[in-house]
């Protein structure tokens, strides 16, 4: 019993962690568009699309894209991400 118990509390702590969530499903055609101003040979381009997937749905990805269409401004979220990918990986 107390195994058990402190298995799940392990897997607990390891989840509060900020382990990455798995990416959201995406339509093939969405990287595709993606990869047209941003190339997957670039490891900047293909850490900010994995970082994009986890961050947002699909639904708020497009919704993202509308607004920046319309205003100009993209979602925080998605800035924060390609930010990150930089920072990580300065070419």
């Amino acid at each position: 019993m107390r195994l058990t118990i402190a298995a799940l509390m392990g897997a607990l702590m390891l989840a509060a962690c900020g382990g990455e969530s798995a990416p959201n499903p995406y339509p093939q055609s969405a990287q595709e568009r993606f990869s047209m101003s941003c190339p997957p040979e670039s490891a900047v381009c293909t850490c900010t699309w994995d970082k994009i997937t986890r961050t947002v749905t699909y639904d708020e990805y497009e919704a993202a894209l509308a607004r920046f269409r319309e205003t100009g401004l993209m979602d925080p979220r998605i800035t924060r991400a390609r930010t990150q990918c930089l920072e990580r990986h300065r070419e």
